[in-house]
């Protein structure tokens, strides 16, 4: 969403008639705002902890700032550090000065209320013009602003803008709700003319428009990240086309968990990618004030599109997530679930809100009828004090009060309803769920995941501090966290060492496929115990349906089933081919129906584009291959986004990782290639021979890794295979072949082994079985 027409300059919004399009309502609601504020500083109007997350140090009640001390470094610089550095401020001075500021929360209120109503009324005639689930989550409210209102903006032209410019510009807006705030500029101090915003003091900038400006780099987007913890009248910011990436999204992200403001946020046309999805669903789960968020043609792939679901999960503020034009060149039907169940969650948050909305109106105008009544009795009665029995007194309102305290509201008068706060509590109550609702309940599991951390590899140098030396760099103690589902498990700390290796198993719970595994590389200054300052040495996220699903295949809407290969060496951005294979007639075809059809018709596809570096689904050098398995390096990536670079110059850290799943309603069978013996030699000259083994049960064939110059190969290989609950008895057809670079590949012998229920459960088909020369 762009930013509505701004006020000239030096004039108040709220004193204009645009400005006050709820006419008496929101008249009504500045009045009971003023009549209640006294009340509200002493008597418990503050927000609870569960509604402000945090505490007394994010509230926003006389205008106190967010403590940013705990957020990591960016860039270089600290943010413990805060604004008080990067912006000039004096800490002592703000702090002084506490009790003489107004209450921002409550000053800005009737704004941010009648933006968020507008808001919902735009995403509600969005849904409804759209086939989206959900479209029709909620009925339309009356009297609901249709056009957006009239606030306080500014616009700064393309190219215009850089990192000194943006420093006043956030030094200004601070300056405008913070009196007491020390400018870094010192030649504006106590100038009545803000010159960047073009704004006289005593106004406030609702919008900001700063697209089309790449001169800015992460440094002012660090200081506009400042800003967003402090300020609290700011409702609509515009950073589109302004080349945004990974890094500076993380920046953004930051200020984004604190920020008390911000309902419509656009960061359209830019590069964020998969990193920066990542980032701001981190500040999903803590902002409670964001509404809209415009997240188009940004280079968000899939993985970013199921960490912003399983982030949805936890938001119960966001209407609107727009991610169009975003995911183009492949399909995986787990990206298209989290798409489907992202709008769902969207939808749900919006039929929420209209119901709080719908109270709070029915109340003003319960209120505002209570009130009329009230006042017209008054004018009918005598002006002496009228006899209470009971001895109780009345209220400075005219009404009875039973308390006998003045200035309480009566009983019979409606309270004033709490539903009407836009920064509602995150935690709401479920017993209205529907839809997608089902997958916040804790006791809605799909399958189970276990989890084995194998080893990392290339780690880079870390910080180590002593009182001594100061600090220097050295090897890392590494340990790893592995999260998922809101489930979190913890491996132990490795010694120094740059290739540690762990192999800690744990099981997680699954609720949905496009839940997202994320694994954790830390450091600890010990080897007894983890500490919270621990520094962050790289993250990696998988989504489960990356492990559920066949490398490259994935399941239409139909039932049917695809490949889609994109060669190794092809370019970002390039587009997917789609594989041909043979189905259980011998035709070629790019439509299966079966998955494991699809998965050797990729195989065939990436042998023919990749060559010995291609990556398959039946054979590989990994001690798990098969259904429902994935065990492979992935790649570290920084709290920037950035890939990150190990102790070895120019090669990128990883951390190798086994995921096993288990269907809730499937059995699987586990067949362990453990080695051969006594084989024939091949290789004429050698007196050797180079084995490997075909696995064929059913539909699948599975090919072993490959053993050179060895009668006596080692395979230590396990084949995963899913198996229905009446497994029939089945053949295991095992071929032992011997590989030749230049010619074809000999066939050596086969062994054959029957399985069934009965002999998998009595284990009689552990051991060792003859192969039969060919």
């Amino acid at each position: 969403m762009g930013c509505g027409a701004s006020s000239p300059a030096g004039e108040d919004p709220s004193h204009t008639p645009e400005g006050q399009q709820g006419s008496a309502s929101a008249a009504t609601r500045q009045a009971d705002v003023s009549e209640h504020s006294t009340g509200a500083a002493s008597g418990g109007a503050r927000d609870s902890p569960e509604q402000d997350p945090l505490g007394e140090e994010g509230s926003d009640r006389m205008g106190r700032m967010p403590q940013l001390g705990s957020l990591p470094d960016v860039s270089g610089v600290k943010f413990e550090r805060g604004i008080h550095t990067l912006l000039g401020s004096d800490a002592s001075s703000r702090n002084s000065a506490q009790e003489a500021k107004p209450d921002l929360g409550t000053l800005f209120k009737p704004l941010m209320e009648e933006h968020a109503r507008f808001l919902f009324n735009f995403v509600l005639t969005f849904h409804m013009n759209s086939n989206s689930k959900g479209g029709n989550a909620a009925p339309k409210v009356e009297n609901l602003p249709v056009t957006k209102p009239k606030l306080e903006a500014r616009q700064f032209k393309s190219h215009t803008m850089d990192n000194v410019r943006v420093r006043k510009m956030c030094d200004e807006l601070l300056q405008l709700e913070d009196p007491t705030h020390k400018m870094a500029d010192e030649t504006a101090k106590g100038k009545p003319w803000m010159r960047t915003l073009q704004v006289s003091r005593g106004k406030h900038i609702h919008s900001i428009r700063m697209n089309n400006n790449p001169d800015v780099t992460i440094g002012g987007y660090f200081i506009i990240s400042q800003m967003l913890g402090y300020i609290r009248g700011l409702v609509s910011l515009d950073l589109s086309s302004n080349e945004l990436r990974g890094a500076e999204a993380r920046v953004l992200a930051l200020g984004l968990k604190y920020n008390k403001s911000i309902q419509d946020l656009c960061i359209k046309e830019n590069s964020i990618g998969t990193e920066g999805a990542t980032s701001l669903a981190d500040a999903l789960q803590q902002n409670s004030t964001l509404l809209f968020l415009d997240l188009r043609m940004n280079n968000i792939r899939g993985p970013g599109v199921c960490v912003l679901t399983d982030a949805m999960t936890s938001n119960r503020c966001l209407t609107q997530l727009d991610l169009r034009w975003n995911y183009t060149g492949e399909s995986s039907d787990y990206v298209e679930q989290a798409l489907v169940d992202l709008q769902a969650f969207c939808g749900r948050n919006l039929k929420e809100a209209l119901t709080r909305t719908r109270a709070k109106m029915e109340a003003e105008k319960l209120s505002a009828t209570v009130e009329l009544e009230g006042s017209s009795s008054a004018v009918a009665e005598s002006p002496r004090p009228a006899a209470v029995p009971n001895g109780h007194g009345s209220n400075n309102n005219g009404s009875e009060d039973p308390s006998g305290r003045p200035g309480e509201p009566s009983p019979s008068q409606p309270p004033m309803d709490p539903l009407g706060d836009m920064r509602h509590d995150l935690h709401s109550s479920r017993s209205d769920m529907t839809g997608s609702d089902y997958l916040m309940d804790d006791n809605h599991v799909i399958g189970r995941l276990e989890v084995t951390i194998i080893s990392a590899k290339n780690l880079p140098q870390v910080i180590w501090t002593s009182g001594k030396d100061g600090e220097f760099l050295g090897l890392p103690q590494a340990y790893c966290v592995f999260q998922c589902n809101k489930q979190r498990s913890q491996s132990h700390i490795m010694k120094k060492d740059w290739n540690p290796r762990w192999d800690y198993s744990c099981t997680m719970d699954v609720r949905s496929v496009w839940n997202v595994c994320a694994v954790q590389v830390k450091h600890s200054k010990t080897l007894s115990r983890t500490h919270k300052e621990d520094s962050m040495i790289g993250t990696a996220n998988l989504p489960v349906g990356a492990v559920i699903n066949w490398r490259g295949v994935s399941k239409s809407s139909d039932g049917s089933w695809r490949a889609y290969h994109r060669p190794i060496a092809a370019g970002r951005g390039s587009v997917y081919h789609v594989c041909k294979g043979k189905d259980r007639d011998g035709k070629e075809t790019d439509v299966f129906d079966s998955s494991e059809l699809a998965a050797k018709a990729y195989d065939e596809g990436a042998v023919k584009k990749d060559l010995d570096k291609a990556v398959l689904n039946f054979s590989g050098e990994a001690e798990f291959i098969g259904q429902h398995v994935k065990e492979e390096l992935f790649p570290l990536a920084g709290e920037d986004g950035v890939d990150v670079i190990g102790v070895q110059a120019g090669v990128s850290s990883a951390v190798k990782l086994r995921l096993k799943y288990f269907d809730l309603g499937s059995n699987y069978l586990e067949i362990c290639l453990e080695k051969a013996a006594c084989l024939p030699r091949m290789d004429a000259g050698l007196g050797s021979c180079d084995a490997y083994c075909v696995l064929c049960y059913g539909d699948y064939q599975y090919k072993s890794r490959v053993v050179r110059n060895s009668l006596d190969p080692c395979f230590k290989q396990t084949f995963r295979v899913q198996v229905p609950n009446d497994m029939p008895e089945t053949k295991l057809l095992v071929q032992v072949w011997d590989w030749d670079r230049f010619d074809e590949d000999d066939h050596m012998g086969d062994a054959e082994v029957q399985v069934n229920v009965d002999s998998i459960l009595n284990g009689t088909l552990n051991g060792g079985y003859g192969v039969k020369k060919a």
